[in-house]
């Protein structure tokens, strides 16, 4: 279902509408059983921990009844609830669409309301919901307003995927900030995405350590760009202490030190460094 909202839900056009069940364990309250009860907006390219998301409680309560099911979530930008009760009755608004949730291939995904359908569900009374952001979904929203088009879709999913990685090492160093000091500090995440799509174009999509060719969007977790700190005793993430590096090259300078690393991408690359007695 994420996969498939990533492809097509197209913000600013499309809106999901949650559908109660027919099922009392997992939809608990009756007049919400087979009801059309809320909308929402979302952005399908922000996937988010749903455990860091919702209240403590909201969570343990998930989690006792079902465990780690639905461990991530998708930001939601906007939201109004359905007016009622009663609430509108999904097999009279949207018949074919609520019917085809029968079909095993929509069982626990989503389905579409197309033509009248979609005019029906447009027209029904809402009462807006004032959301509370988060702080990262906000940077994220300032950061997509800022992208350069001609950067290519993979690099900037990079971007932020090692800016994420970089705002979570940090937050679990204790302490957060721009200034350098021992503990690991970087900038707010939207511009540490910036920081590093600008030092993806300064170093033209190589790796700073080998000098190869970086793979953006790919499966291989060895040529993953990920962000490193120059100088690994500077704790802070900023545009004097950090480039990009394909993932294996990162572990291996910090296993074995700059020197050692140099000297095995000499050999790889056919130099003789052998010591003559």
């Amino acid at each position: 279902m994420g996969d498939r909202l990533r492809r097509e839900f197209a913000p600013g056009r499309d809106i999901l509408i949650y559908v109660g069940t027919t099922n009392a364990e997992m939809t608990e309250l009756p007049e919400h059983r087979s009801r059309l009860i809320s909308a929402v907006a979302i952005e399908p390219k922000q996937i988010l921990e749903t455990r860091k998301i919702v209240p403590p409680e909201v969570w343990a309560n998930s989690y006792a009844a079902w465990g780690d099911r639905w461990p991530h979530s998708m930001a939601v930008l906007d939201a109004a609830d359905m007016v009622g009760p009663p609430y509108p009755h999904a097999r009279e608004v949207t018949p074919v669409a609520y019917r085809s949730f029968s079909d095993v291939a929509n069982r626990g995904s989503i389905v579409e309301a197309l033509g009248d359908e979609r005019s029906a569900v447009m027209a029904l009374p809402v009462r807006r919901i004032t959301l509370n952001l988060r702080e990262d979904v906000r940077a994220y929203l300032k950061l997509r307003a800022s992208f350069d088009p001609n950067v290519e879709k993979a690099v900037r999913q990079e971007a932020f995927r090692m800016a994420e990685r970089v705002t979570d090492r940090v937050k679990r160093g204790g302490e957060v900030g721009v200034k350098i000091n021992p503990l690991r500090a970087a900038p707010n995440l939207s511009d540490l995405v910036a920081l590093f799509l600008q030092k993806w174009k300064e170093q033209v999509g190589l790796c700073a350590l080998c000098s190869s060719k970086m793979v953006a969007g790919g499966t291989n977790k060895m040529l993953q760009p990920s962000a490193d700190r120059i100088d690994s005793t500077n704790g802070a993430y900023d545009n004097g202490n950090v480039w990009i590096t394909h993932l294996a090259c990162n572990l291996a300078k910090n296993a074995h030190g700059l020197p050692d690393f140099e000297d095995w991408i000499a050999v790889i690359r056919g130099a003789d460094l052998s010591v003559s007695d």
